[in-house]
């Protein structure tokens, strides 16, 4: 049953990061597998160690994994000016 908590909650992550990111971001699809894998991984490592709070850590690996990628990818990152980076070139 977590399983499906885990994708669920990865999916509304990619999703709403897509949504948060817009044109800067990855798009909806990538976002959302993203999502969805990277809280799969979250929530399997911490039901592996037998803790508690699995779909916490599931959304933080999954929020983590997608600002990671999202920040510093190298087609319209997400953090620059794009006025003042197209008067530096």
């Amino acid at each position: 049953m977590e399983f499906f908590g885990f994708l669920t909650l990865g999916t509304f992550i990619g999703w709403l990061s897509h949504t948060f990111s817009g044109a800067h971001g990855i798009k909806m699809v990538p976002s959302i597998l993203t999502g969805a894998i990277a809280a799969l991984i979250g929530g399997a490592i911490v039901l592996f160690f037998d803790l508690r709070g699995s779909g916490f850590y599931a959304a933080i690996t999954s929020t983590g994994a997608l600002f990671t990628i999202n920040a510093f990818r190298k087609k319209k990152p997400i953090f620059t000016d794009e006025e003042n980076r197209e008067q530096n070139h």
